[in-house]
């Protein structure tokens, strides 16, 4: 290629942040083959529908199983019944977490369960974490540089005492 290519596409270049179709499809604006496709379904759904159920109640299993897949679709998840303690510090963060290796191992929970839960466990660890270090950071703060902190805001949880 030539030294000099560069320089001549310079110009033809798009500009950054601009889009190379300005004027193409306005948002919201549908495909025209799903259009035509619903216009074609629309004049026949109820039809549809009344067949479908018509052929469930006369014992058609799968008929019944498209109508409650889409009336009542499977729960993903359901909910999980244990007793955790209260979490305010890491010791209690410890014994949350035997509780769900105990709710696991006496099959209270399944593992896939237990495993959920220690993931919400890991993030409410963090966040206690960084909650008790930033209230260490600013204690230390406030010992260094003690005239820094008379112009700022109290905070209701502030606390003097480590």
């Amino acid at each position: 290629m030539p030294d000099n290519t560069g320089e001549k596409q310079e110009k033809t270049l798009f500009k950054k942040g601009t889009s190379g179709n300005p004027k193409g499809r306005p948002q919201g604006i549908r495909n025209k083959a799903s259009q035509m496709a619903e216009m074609l379904f629309a004049n026949d759904v109820n039809d549809i529908c009344t067949a479908i159920i018509t052929q469930a109640k006369s014992g058609n299993v799968q008929a019944a199983k498209i109508i409650l897949d889409r009336l009542l679709p499977p729960r993903k998840d359901s909910p999980i019944k244990i007793d955790l303690p209260e979490i305010k510090n890491s010791t209690d963060i410890l014994r949350a977490i035997e509780c769900v290796t105990q709710a696991v191992a006496n099959g209270g929970i399944s593992t896939s369960e237990g495993e959920a839960l220690a993931r919400i466990l890991e993030i409410h660890t963090k966040a206690l974490n960084l909650y008790e270090l930033e209230n260490r950071l600013v204690n230390l703060e406030k010992r260094e540089n003690p005239e820094f902190f008379i112009f700022l805001p109290k905070k209701n949880n502030d606390s003097e005492d480590d």
